[in-house]
């Protein structure tokens, strides 16, 4: 009974006390929302822009291929179904990607693989015998000497070639002597069994991992 009487008694408190804060609890989920739509927003103009900075980045990869990667890549950026049409015939030979959820380091794969200027290995090792160096040769028309590589392959049988770690100490060696033309490898970041790289000079090197460090890396992130 005492409290029900107290609770008539203080009714017409809480009433006023709700009509005061009803308006700036308004104010706060309008508040909220803007944020949260600012927030989505910035992300997807964030996204916009490093997809086209990506653009900047393919043709740094594929100098003498660089309208055809524009074309390639602006298309996929603007329309995707037009870009799977247009390219109907050459994603057939990548029938291992989801082509409706193709993401732009898989589209700059694409077109690297589908032109002979990337290599992948698998971790194990190499295929084949010096199939690293005969790339280098003959795809990406570097002619080196390879000195260090010539002393690493000394007395490594085939099966230690395919050890899994043989491997990373290669591709380093490869690196090393790679120095001596300022050039580097570069390693594309795509979450495989395998290494996908290619080669180009130290200056563009830096720009696009201080860039794209999440995607692209060199040999120093090589793990046994």
């Amino acid at each position: 009974m005492i409290k029900r009487i107290i609770d008539i008694l203080t009714f017409p408190f809480y009433f006023i006390y709700l009509l005061i804060s009803f308006p700036f609890k308004i104010v706060k989920i309008i508040i909220d929302d803007k944020i949260e739509k600012r927030s989505n927003n910035d992300s997807k103009l964030s996204v916009k822009s490093n997809d086209k900075e990506l653009i900047e980045i393919g043709t740094i990869i594929f100098p003498e291929l660089k309208t055809d990667f524009e074309t390639f890549f602006n298309t996929f950026l603007k329309d995707k179904k037009r870009f799977i049409t247009e390219n109907k015939e050459l994603l057939e030979d990548y029938d291992n990607f989801k082509l409706g959820k193709l993401n732009p380091i898989e589209v700059i794969y694409i077109f690297g693989d589908s032109k002979e200027k990337l290599l992948m290995t698998d971790w194990h090792g190499e295929e084949n015998e010096r199939e690293i160096e005969n790339f280098l040769e003959n795809k990406l028309q570097i002619k080196t000497d390879l000195k260090n590589v010539n002393e690493i392959r000394k007395g490594v049988d085939k099966e230690k070639q395919r050890d899994g770690k043989f491997i990373i100490d290669l591709l380093k060696t490869i690196d090393k002597d790679l120095e001596l033309l300022n050039k580097k490898l570069i390693f594309l970041d795509l979450d495989w069994d395998a290494y996908v790289y290619t080669v180009i000079d130290q200056v563009s090197y830096k720009t696009i991992t201080d860039k794209f460090g999440t995607h692209f890396h060199g040999t120093e992130k090589l793990r046994k």
